[in-house]
């Protein structure tokens, strides 16, 4: 009985090493060779799905013909994604991204020239300068009724003539006005609009900023709107200068309408206003209005009017590339660019994506970071054509 049972041990035992040995057998197999062409083997062996699979074993990203080496990163050194710009400027391409390195200095590089080291990121430069080459001012901000808060820029070109308010801009004169609420000048000094009151329900209410609202310009455009008891609340420039749009609050009526240089009219949302969600409208080059209602922000509208559709919300106006052809109108949101007319595409791992306009092209441009051989990590401004 003791030697059967010795017997039985032995053989149990050889049993159990021969379920271990093929365990161990098809571990190796399964890291040798993937079962299925789903999954993906990571470097410490491990079984991942795609999807989840981590970055250090998918496929390296290689700089294609459309991308274009600026910078290389130094030892220790961090591309900070969020503190970057992308521009055109007279039809070329300019850019600027800031960078860190281990002790905690920053620097700017701005067209392949380094500047620094600052002791924080310097975001309000890279902000003042987008502002000031993109459009010449901060034309999405809305405009308060107070008479000791005025806008700094229509103070520089009022001039008061016979106790009457006029703008003097480039040797000319313009005027007479009870009030001016907002002005803009274009980056070449060349172009301004600005919105003023002329005449009210009394003057003392005219010289406060509330009568007869005026979208006006340089070049003689002067369109009227909203009753004697109205005030302007939002100017907004076009990306050229070559239009503007205002938005008044009619009291008298009890609406608020946007009106455009060109002549183009469009309701606007009491609500939106007095909750300081007025920044989903924009003006076009042509004068169009174009909106995006809170209410439904898959819809594009453009003076009043649906003209394309998005499978996603649009969550940022400034993410929207507005094409001639409304339906043809792009809007990029993770990973993806949606297209007016329903469809989509991917553009995935891209850093910043912004829509330019370059030799007359619609082009989105955006950063690429790629670690060569050497362990060096080169950074690319890559554009692809609308």
């Amino acid at each position: 009985m003791k030697k059967l049972c010795t017997i039985l041990l032995i053989l149990m035992t050889v049993n159990t090493n021969a379920q271990l040995l093929k365990k161990i057998k098809d571990k190796t197999q399964q890291i040798i060779e993937p079962k299925n062409g789903n999954e993906q083997q990571t470097r410490d062996g491990q079984s991942k799905n795609n999807s989840t699979v981590s970055n250090k074993t998918s496929a390296k990203w290689v700089p294609t013909p459309d991308c274009e080496k600026v910078f290389t990163l130094a030892k220790g050194e961090t591309f900070l994604f969020d503190e970057t710009r992308i521009i055109t400027k007279s039809g070329k391409m300019s850019y600027a991204f800031v960078v860190s390195n281990r002790n905690y200095e920053y620097f700017l590089i701005e067209d392949g020239k380094r500047t620094g080291s600052f002791k924080e990121p310097p975001v309000n430069e890279l902000q003042i300068k987008s502002v000031t080459e993109e459009g010449g001012g901060k034309d999405d901000e809305t405009i308060e009724l107070n008479p000791d808060k005025k806008d700094p820029v229509p103070i520089q070109y009022s001039k008061t003539i016979n106790n009457k308010l006029y703008l003097v801009f480039n040797g000319k004169t313009y005027g007479p006005f009870d009030y001016v609420a907002r002005m803009r000048v274009s980056p070449d000094k060349k172009k301004f609009w600005a919105a003023v009151i002329i005449g009210g329900s009394t003057d003392m209410m005219a010289k406060m900023g509330m009568g007869n609202n005026y979208l006006i310009n340089e070049a003689g455009v002067k369109q009227k709107e909203g009753s004697n008891a109205s005030f302007p609340v939002k100017l907004m420039i076009s990306s050229t200068f070559s239009a503007a749009a205002l938005t008044i609050l009619d009291n008298g009526a009890q609406k608020a309408v946007i009106i455009s240089s060109t002549g183009k009219k469009q309701e606007a949302s009491i609500n939106e206003i007095y909750t300081g969600n007025a920044s989903s409208t924009t003006v076009a080059d042509n004068g169009d209005i174009i909106s995006i209602p809170s209410q439904s922000p898959t819809q594009l509208m453009v003076n009043g009017k649906e003209e394309a559709v998005f499978k996603v919300p649009v969550t940022s106006i400034h993410r929207l590339f507005i094409m001639p052809d409304y339906k043809k109108s792009v809007y990029y949101h993770g990973g993806k660019l949606y297209r007016g007319d329903g469809s989509e595409e991917a553009l995935t791992a891209v850093v910043f994506p912004r829509f330019v306009t370059i030799s007359n092209q619609p082009t989105i441009c955006y950063f690429k970071i790629h670690e060569t051989e050497t362990a060096d990590k080169d950074v690319y401004i890559c554009k692809k054509i609308l």
